[in-house]
């Protein structure tokens, strides 16, 4: 019975040793709160499968199946940890040993063995290496691959873009690529490469995964460093430009740093001078030492350039119409004043005048009233009777003062009478 018993374990050893667990794949990744399936099929050659289990060790166990550590799929339910309970779906096929784990979190990642056990002792088995589960946080993000060993991009150099997320990147169909926010039809792969990348590739980039729901994405600046490009001179107001208007020159350019330095120069001639060193020209009483050919040169710490010749012209007043109108003008002043000053004079004239032929009305017609009296006294001495009479003035139509109330308006004169007209 001793050396049955031997012969029994010998030759059950050489079978298990043909028993076998085939993994595909050997390592997986997916989003979180997706499903994964954990493709299994295995094999052995004698007895009943009595036990099928999938388990995961914990991180301080050993990761070669040998310690079996949490149990993510038994059969028997009760054996199934908390964490992983009506989680799982197992496949239950003659030698299919697949299994497929739903709402998948970070929680999950780790490695994952199968294991089948007989009615026999020896008759056990546990595939090795298991399956590596990887779990990939959104959003997707771009890192830029350089050359330069401080990771700066020049224009010219090679660079290659990467779309991957946090920990993995999950492989489901061809990925998409957006600059500045717009698709890039040509770029479908999880790398995108510039050759000898340019000044036009400068802009911000971002990926995801074509046809999926999970493609948020964060944006990545792909900062190509370049020296000024197209640089050119603005004129403000634009149109024609006349003596007296404020002119502004603006010198712009595209470039990548900052523009750190602007010349200008004016060219008279076959002069060339030098007229500032600041981005814009202002001109605020343009005339005519101010028209000609004006370029500036836009500088930053990659290099510099040109923009192309520009002229301002300059239109000149028509000046003989222009003193014609100023003469008018002068003119028809100078005639409105002497006809307002005429005026005035006659006005004080017309008033004096008025004022000295009353006055002399006044006294004339008194003087000749007392005349007459005074001729008439000479006679006093003959006068034996006189003769008194009122003598009634008219009203005066001067402007003079009338005498007061108090005063009779009737003056008494007397007119002598000879003795022999008794």
């Amino acid at each position: 019975m001793f050396h049955i018993s031997i012969l029994m374990q010998l030759f059950l050893s050489a079978a298990v040793a043909s028993w076998s667990v085939l993994y595909s794949p050997k390592s997986i990744c997916v989003f979180e709160s997706s499903s994964v399936e954990f493709s299994c099929s295995f094999d052995f050659l004698y007895g009943r499968i009595v036990t099928s289990k999938w388990f995961k060790p914990r991180a301080y166990e050993k990761q070669d199946g040998s310690q079996e550590g949490r149990f993510v799929y038994h059969s028997n339910p009760a054996e199934i940890h908390k964490r992983y309970k009506n989680r799982t779906t197992f496949a239950n096929q003659d030698r299919n040993c697949s299994l497929t784990l739903h709402n998948v979190s970070k929680k999950d990642i780790g490695r994952y063995f199968f294991r089948f056990e007989t009615q026999y002792q020896f008759g056990k088995f546990t595939g090795s290496n298991g399956i590596d589960l990887n779990v990939a946080g959104l959003p997707f993000g771009v890192t830029v691959n350089t050359q330069k060993t401080n990771g700066e991009v020049y224009e010219g150099d090679s660079v290659t873009l990467r779309c991957s997320t946090e920990n993995c990147t999950p492989r489901k169909g061809p990925f998409v690529w957006f600059k500045n926010g717009l698709l890039l039809p040509q770029a479908t792969e999880q790398e995108f490469t510039f050759s000898s990348v340019s000044h036009q590739d400068f802009g911000n980039y971002s990926c995801g995964l074509n046809n999926s729901d999970r493609t948020a994405t964060n944006e990545t600046l792909l900062d190509v460093r370049y020296s000024p490009k197209n640089v050119q001179i603005t004129i403000f107001p634009s149109g024609e430009i006349e003596e007296g208007d404020s002119v502004t020159l603006k010198c712009i350019s595209n470039a990548n740093p900052a523009l750190t330095n602007y010349t200008w120069f004016k060219i008279s001639d076959t002069n060339v001078s030098y007229v500032g060193y600041d981005s814009k020209r202002i001109l605020r009483t343009v005339d005519q030492k101010d028209a000609g050919r004006y370029f500036c040169v836009a500088m930053n710490d990659m290099g510099s350039q040109s923009s192309t010749v520009i002229e301002l012209k300059v239109k000149v007043h028509d000046r003989p119409h222009f003193l014609l109108f100023t003469m008018a003008a002068l003119l028809f002043g100078i005639a409105l004043t002497l006809i307002i000053f005429g005026l005035m004079k006659r006005r004080k004239q017309f008033i004096s005048k008025k004022q000295f032929t009353e006055k002399t009305t006044t006294v004339t017609f008194t003087e000749e009233v007392y005349e007459n009296l005074k001729k008439s006294l000479q006679f006093e001495e003959n006068v034996t009777n006189l003769i008194y009479a009122d003598l009634m003035l008219p009203p005066s139509s001067s402007d003079r003062p009338r005498h007061n109330s108090q005063e009779d308006s009737t003056v008494i004169y007397s007119i002598p009478k000879n003795k022999e007209d008794h």
